[in-house]
């Protein structure tokens, strides 16, 4: 081991490489707190070039390769768990912002880009990267691509693929394939950018990417509302979008244990007079000057108000405003990480079946355990919903986790009954490989698997993940 790190050290530096134990600790484990197995070493290139000589390197010693981003994942995807000799690989060296084109509308970014700095660098350049999450102050873009995530925003722009123009990607063999095109129409042949993005880096390293930008709102209108019922918000989700169309961006259901467990966490600030079993985050913006978007955000919700659609609401007036209601949304997920014995999924059902979905899943959960506290939230303009569960108050954190793995069946089983998928936007990684063989068609598995013995004949990418 002290010979591969030895070597490896001899091109990337000792920056490049890290073999103590010390420093290899920060890149061993992820957020869900696994029980991982120490990589031989840590590489962190600083090039392109960087990466495809630890590739080159790797296929002849018979090395497996992990890459990892920002270590916000909920799916073991990025950290090893087996035995064998493997590296961590890191991109967080690789941050630069090649280039900003607002002719173009395109910014080519290193992989290693911080979610939350691209973001920043957009809105310098008078556009918007509207690919937005709880984990974007650490998340990068290279992770973000190669599990397709999605977040607050997928309602009005689609996850992480649907905002790449091209990419820049290091094939195991060492070969660099530049697909950094930033063309709008292309159909000269496969569109091979989507192999790599949602392969949880088994296929190769995205080391680059072409992103889209928007045009940055001019108005923007958030409102915190109270519902009876996940029904009503499915209700309250088509009579808004009939009024202000594609303006709405975000539309996040809360359900009152949600919010209460954001409440115990942070000092986050509840914007109604009376709590209520399930309320809604709604956001909608436009480019438009032309365009009254506070007038009819008032009037769908003054209307929905009348009819009883809606039970209370408020808007937001300032900027702060705004941002409290987000830090509250948001400290719903930091809540359920924090609570190690919570059990958390990420299944997505058709955007129609929501209301089904969360009434089924919560009686055969309180089936499996009965006063276990049901606490669904997430994103019921695209389907996916965070169902996620945190023990009786009177049973034990250790007892409860006993109970995860039928609790995940039978969520899963749920979703699938409803043409739901298993995992919505933190991808399949070391954690889900027994499901998805199980719910995944033999012809889908057979050919994801001939890609991966076409591209990765030695398996060193990422072993253990997807498959």
């Amino acid at each position: 081991m002290q010979e591969i790190a030895k070597q490896l050290q001899s091109f990337l530096g000792p920056q490049g490489c890290l073999d103590d134990p010390n420093d290899i600790a920060a890149y061993a484990s992820d957020l869900l707190a696994l029980k991982t197995v120490a990589p031989v070493c840590v590489v962190r290139p600083a090039t392109t070039a960087q990466v495809a000589s630890i590739m080159q390197y790797a296929r002849k010693s018979k090395l497996a390769i992990i890459p990892q981003g920002g270590h916000t994942g909920l799916s073991g995807g990025a950290v090893a768990l087996n035995g064998g000799n493997s590296v961590i690989l890191s991109l967080d060296r690789m941050t630069a912002i090649r280039e900003i084109d607002t002719h173009d509308n395109v910014m080519i970014v290193e992989a290693g880009a911080v979610l939350a700095d691209v973001q920043t660098a957009a809105r310098e350049a008078g556009r918007i990267f509207p690919l937005s999450h709880g984990g974007e102050a650490s998340s990068q873009i290279g992770g973000n691509l190669s599990t397709n995530s999605g977040g607050n925003n997928a309602l009005r722009y689609g996850t992480a693929r649907d905002q790449v123009l091209g990419i820049e990607v290091v094939l195991p063999s060492g070969d660099i394939w530049n697909g950094l095109r930033r063309l709008r129409k292309n159909t000269a042949g496969y569109d091979l950018k989507h192999l790599f993005m949602g392969a949880e880096g088994t296929l190769g390293i995205i080391t680059a990417a072409a992103l889209k930008l928007r045009p940055a709102p001019s108005y923007r209108e958030t409102a915190f509302v109270a519902l009876t019922d996940p029904q009503a918000g499915l209700e309250f989700l088509r009579l808004l979008q009939s009024h202000v169309g594609e303006a709405v961006t975000a539309f996040e259901l809360l359900s009152d244990n949600a919010i209460s467990a954001a409440l115990t966490l942070s000092r986050a600030r509840f914007p109604l007079q009376t709590r209520y079993p399930w309320c809604a985050l709604i956001e909608a913006d436009t480019p438009s000057s032309h365009f009254d978007i506070s007038g009819a955000i008032e009037d769908v919700l003054s209307g929905a108000l009348e009819g009883g659609m809606l039970l209370d609401t408020v808007i937001a007036q300032s900027e702060t405003q705004r941002d409290e209601l987000w830090h509250l949304r948001e400290s719903i997920a930091f809540a359920m990480i924090e609570d190690k014995s919570a059990f958390l999924s990420d299944t997505a059902v058709p955007v129609a079946k929501v209301a089904e979905f969360i009434s089924r899943a919560e009686a055969v959960i309180l089936q499996i355990v009965p006063g276990a506290r049901c606490v669904p939230f997430g994103h019921l303009g695209d389907g996916n919903i965070h169902f996620n569960v945190q023990r009786p108050e009177d049973m034990s954190g250790d007892t409860f986790k006993n109970h995860w793995p039928d609790l995940f069946d039978a969520i899963v089983k749920v979703s699938l009954s409803l043409g739901g998928t298993i995992s919505a936007e933190h991808g399949i990684g070391r954690t889900k490989q027994r499901i998805f063989t199980n719910v995944t068609a033999e012809v889908e598995l057979n050919l994801m698997r001939a890609l991966k013995a076409a591209i990765d004949p030695d398996e060193l990418m990422n072993p253990g993940a997807l498959f």
